[in-house]
């Protein structure tokens, strides 16, 4: 039942997982976790983290990368937070949207509650340039995406033409046409047209460094 009182292996555990949470931002893997301890086999790692969980010192996301969350009673520590691991898209075109995701950039951790993903399937883009700084998005700010090939109108969209990503907000026109719109009013629209544009996502949040 939580508040049972952890063996001291399970602390060292638990230590290990605070100490890492503070230094990187995120929860370990079970490997790191793993190796940390010293154990042969990721089941006795997936027996430590149920120990910890039964006990009420951990809460884990089931299906998500590096989701623990330290719970504590304590008013003036608040729990940490789940983050998920997501991939930072490189290169692609509309011809080959999918070659952006099979050569991603690099990784990064993302608070799941904070962007409320919800289970969805979401990656992480560059914004390339200031078109949409009028909108908030500044060249080099890391958006946070849910994976779409369609989307709404007056929605914030990843999406390549010929070989260049841009970011544009969709607007839709009538039954048969629509454009991509840069926030800034001297940048002419794009026509949207799905044999030469195509939509890879919906922005959903921004992380920016200071």
């Amino acid at each position: 039942m939580p508040g049972t009182r952890l063996t001291e292996r399970q602390q060292q555990v638990l230590d290990f997982i605070c100490r890492y949470i503070g230094e990187h931002g995120f929860a370990p893997s079970y490997e790191e976790i793993r190796q940390a301890m010293g154990v042969v086999s990721l089941n006795a790692v997936y027996d430590m983290l149920a120990a910890l969980e039964r006990k009420g010192a951990i809460e884990r996301v089931a299906g998500r990368s590096r989701a623990i969350v330290i719970r504590s009673d304590r008013d003036d520590e608040p729990p940490m937070r789940p983050c998920e691991t997501i991939a930072i898209i490189g290169s692609g075109s509309a011809a080959s949207p999918m070659a952006a995701f099979l050569r991603p950039r690099g990784l990064v951790a993302v608070d799941t509650e904070f962007f409320q993903l919800g289970g969805r399937s979401c990656f992480a883009a560059i914004a390339p340039d200031d078109t949409m700084r009028d909108a908030g998005i500044a060249a080099g700010d890391v958006l946070v995406v849910e994976h779409s090939e369609r989307a709404d109108d007056g929605a914030i969209v990843v999406c390549f033409v010929g070989d260049r990503m841009i970011v544009r907000r969709l607007a839709i026109q009538g039954d048969s046409s629509a454009e991509l719109r840069a926030s800034r009013r001297t940048i002419a629209p794009l026509p949207y047209d799905p044999a030469t544009v195509r939509i890879v996502g919906i922005v959903r949040g921004i992380m920016r460094k200071l």
